[in-house]
């Protein structure tokens, strides 16, 4: 229902998505998929504990950056004050792949990491 809601407010605010909080106000999820950002050299989402759907997506590129020697991974709260200081954002789903966020909030965005990442999922489906 959450999702189906949240859907209308995007299309009636010209909106491409919403972030999704639980009741502690921390980010949960975007309305179609995972949410990753990235603080330098840091690749952060949040915990499944925090409401996040155990996406199959999500799980490979979560193997994807603790097996890299370029980012950390950190799996812990999100606040919504911390997607506008990251330096980069992306959204994760089986349909769409990685969707680099390019503006939240009046802030532009890389999508550098993320188009990074793609490269690396995608050859790791070519195995």
């Amino acid at each position: 229902v959450v999702n189906v809601v949240g859907g209308i407010y995007a299309d009636e605010n010209d909106l491409d998505n919403c972030i999704l909080l639980n009741t502690n106000k921390q980010v949960v999820e975007a309305l179609n998929g995972n949410v990753f950002l990235v603080l330098g050299k840091t690749i952060k989402t949040p915990p499944i504990l925090d409401g996040c759907i155990k996406g199959v997506l999500r799980k490979q590129l979560i193997d994807i950056i603790k097996a890299s020697t370029e980012f950390t991974l950190e799996e812990s709260s999100v606040s919504p004050f911390e997607l506008q200081r990251a330096d980069e954002l992306f959204i994760t789903n089986v349909i769409t792949g990685i969707q680099p966020v390019t503006t939240y909030r009046k802030k532009a965005f890389a999508t550098t990491v993320a188009e990074s990442l793609l490269r690396e999922l995608n050859k790791k489906a070519e195995i």
